[in-house]
């Protein structure tokens, strides 16, 4: 995606930071750079980014990502300037980031206007979602239900899980709208959603606790930023990589609270649920979960429509590689298999839709990363088995970096055109 310009940059004879031209230039990395990490882009891939831009504008420059601020260093040595930007994410939006890297291309291929660009950003970066608000809620029951069937469960978990979703979809939409709410998002969620799924397992006595309160609660689990923590410390970006690992570890910890008050409260009025095993679904069921997922990631994640086919693919192949591999080689080095299926996938289409590889990445690594390990440590930890929970929270920390090393080789052996 970042070609350098014919010949090689003589950062010798950069141009000094002054004059209407460079501050043009400037105005473009700064929105460029703040428009990618408001996305949520990591910091190894918005630093590319941006290293492209400038090298594409002649520029000496520097750039340093956190997930919340982003200092860019533009010039040489006493002539330098440094621009510091605190950022607040806004979650994963893969329209815009797919219309904003179209921009990065044409810029980076020198065929757009600088000025257009700052304002087509700044555009793309205010404007509503694609979807209702209806279905947005809608997606959270969408991405909920199929996660019951993929772990073992029936149409009575996916029902409540999908239930539950609907809660934690309306806590959320409430809280885009209430700082209140926002703050308490997540405890407040998992303790709505613990509620309601150990009240009916209590209730119902054959209904396995697991698959339904994963079903209500996959939306909130950090796996995700679990597994883009290890990747940035990986490639070095330490400062990043510990402060989203911090922040995994307080929302796990948040959920875990929520969970115990949730189920705390349930107790006294129905009972402690019975164990239930949960049960292999038929493949026909398992195929209609894998749409159905499909459909509410597209919609949850706000893809263009054109993109729901390969959201499809990438949930197919997330799910037998990972299901196939666990089942031959074990957890760790099944998520590994899965990493490198899901980075191949993603990494192809990203070469030949041109366009970015994290659309796919995004949900075929959600169905891998080690959420549903995490809840089973935190489930252990509450019932005060510390020894089985500390094993099994090792072992979800050693599914991440599996995960994180396959995205790795899968880079390795077909590089995407494009870094975000």
């Amino acid at each position: 995606m970042f070609n350098k310009p014919c010949g090689e940059i003589d950062h010798t004879e950069v141009p000094q930071l002054e004059g209407e031209g460079l501050a043009r230039q400037a105005q473009l990395i700064l929105t460029m750079g703040r428009a990618l990490l408001t996305l949520g882009s990591p910091a190894h891939r918005l630093e590319t980014a941006m290293t492209g831009i400038a090298e594409r504008l002649g520029l000496t420059a520097q750039f340093f990502s956190t997930p919340s601020a982003l200092f860019v260093a533009l010039g040489k040595h006493h002539r330098q300037q440094t621009f510091m930007m605190r950022i607040t994410q806004s979650g994963v939006d893969f329209s815009r980031l797919a219309d904003i890297t179209a921009v990065i291309e044409d810029v980076a291929d020198s065929q757009g206007d600088l000025q257009a660009a700052v304002e087509q950003v700044e555009h793309i970066l205010v404007r509503p979602p694609q979807y209702g608000q209806w279905l947005m809620l809608a997606s959270y029951v969408l991405v909920g239900m199929p996660v019951a069937f993929l772990l073992g469960g029936g149409w009575v978990e996916a029902g409540v899980g999908g239930a539950a979703a609907l809660m934690v979809a309306i806590l959320a939409w409430l809280g885009k709208r209430y700082d209140g709410i926002s703050r308490l998002f997540v405890p407040v969620s998992a303790a709505a959603a613990s509620f309601v799924t150990f009240s009916w397992c209590a209730w119902h006595g054959n209904t396995a606790l697991l698959p339904a309160t994963m079903a209500a609660l996959v939306t909130l689990l950090p796996g995700l930023d679990l597994t883009i923590a290890t990747r940035e410390l990986s490639t070095g970006h330490l400062v990043s990589g510990s402060s989203r690992l911090a922040s995994v570890l307080l929302v796990f910890a948040t959920l875990g609270f929520g969970l115990a008050l949730g189920g705390a409260l349930a107790q006294p009025l129905f009972g402690t649920p019975p164990v239930v095993d949960a049960i292999a679904s038929p493949l026909w069921l398992l195929g209609l979960a894998a749409i159905t997922s499909a459909v509410g990631f597209t919609l949850l994640f706000n893809a263009h429509l054109r993109d729901a086919p390969w959201i499809l693919l990438v949930v197919a192949v997330s799910w037998v590689s990972g299901t196939v591999g666990n089942m031959l080689l074990g957890v760790p080095l099944g998520a590994f298999a899965g990493g490198v299926m899901v980075g191949l996938t993603g990494n192809l289409y990203a070469r030949i839709m041109n366009r970015p590889g994290s659309i796919l990445h995004t949900p075929g690594l959600l169905l891998l990363v080690p959420g549903s390990v995490g809840f089973r440590s935190l489930h252990n930890l509450l019932n005060a088995d510390i020894i089985t929970g500390i094993q099994t929270a090792f072992l979800a920390v050693l599914t991440a970096v599996a995960l994180t090393v396959g995205m790795i080789v899968a880079s390795t052996l077909i590089k995407p055109r494009n870094e975000l």
